[in-house]
């Protein structure tokens, strides 16, 4: 597999086209909110959810966080999907989605989409493309539906000020891994490298997934609302923990382009570090509900597998 960090640069000329890289809590993220997801299924919801990613009841939650990654391994260019995965909300104005999810191509919209089409076993799903790798039509319902509830718990997925979410931001220094992958720009810090930081407290993703979903049995109050207020959140909280704390100025420029000016941002251990309790929480949340939207939409006649 290519490393993550990589393929952002490799998909940097593509975003161009359709305004913004777009990977969620990236690879190890994402399987974190599928794995704790499918801890909280109905017994019922677990079994269709199995039939539709073609598994059994022990292999489920292994599956579940393969298909959670699915969407950003596909071609988003090809398939037309890379604005499916965010929505622009500006940090420098109250906070109000309208307009910005035009032809339904934003994150709240395919949520949407997706949780209506799998609980209404709704046929006739295609994209423009056959996706590589390829899934069953429901099957790439369901991995678009767990990936989005990922995505838009993650702030600068809900958020921008004229940089695309970040993704305009460079850093002034690299943030080099192990593997010798690098983030060169503020999106991708949010994507991985506070995941990672969490990773590094908790330890490994078994360990993570275990760690957090406990909290939850232990009492740890997860409110569901609605897909309109998770976004709402995260944008409060790519305010407050990204541009505030980062003490970036306002910027504004036209849907999918970079303000001009924009200067290099400076993340330490530190900032990382101070952001892992957060990061935690909104991997909890997302996997949560993601696990209460599933129970609903499977526990009368949705989810069948086609």
């Amino acid at each position: 597999m290519i490393p993550r960090i990589i393929r952002i640069t490799a998909f940097a000329a593509a975003s161009l086209l359709v305004g913004q890289v777009a990977f969620g809590w990236g690879h190890e993220g994402h399987r974190l909110v599928a794995r704790i997801a499918a801890r909280n299924l109905s017994s019922i919801a677990r079994q269709k959810v199995a039939a539709i990613l073609g598994t059994n009841d022990a292999g489920l939650e292994s599956a579940l966080a393969s298909a959670a990654t699915w969407p950003d391994e596909i071609d988003k260019s090809q398939t037309q999907t890379a604005l499916w995965h965010f929505i622009n909300v500006a940090v420098s104005a109250p906070f109000s989605v309208a307009g910005l999810c035009p032809s339904h191509n934003c994150v709240l919209d395919r949520i949407a989409d997706m949780q209506g089409r799998l609980a209404a076993n709704t046929t006739g799903f295609t994209l423009p493309v056959v996706p590589v790798p390829n899934r069953p039509m429901t099957s790439q319902e369901l991995a678009f539906l767990v990936h989005f509830i990922g995505d838009v718990h993650q702030p600068l997925h809900a958020a921008n000020d004229g940089d695309r979410g970040g993704n305009c931001v460079p850093l002034t220094t690299p943030l080099v891994h192990p593997d010798g992958t690098m983030t060169t720009e503020l999106h991708a810090v949010w994507d991985v490298d506070e995941v990672l930081a969490v990773l590094a407290a908790l330890g490994t993703e078994d360990a993570a997934t275990q760690t957090l979903f406990q909290r939850f049995k232990n009492g740890t109050k997860v409110t569901q609302a609605t897909p309109s207020d998770w976004t709402k959140s995260s944008w409060s909280l790519a305010k407050t923990a990204v541009y505030q704390k980062l003490h970036l100025p306002n910027h504004t420029a036209p849907p999918g382009q970079c303000a001009p000016g924009i200067q290099s941002v400076t993340v330490t251990p530190a900032y990382l570090t101070a952001n892992v309790p957060t990061v935690e929480r909104q991997l909890l949340r997302a996997g949560i509900r993601l696990s209460r939207v599933l129970n609903q939409i499977c526990a009368a006649n949705g989810c069948r597998a086609m």
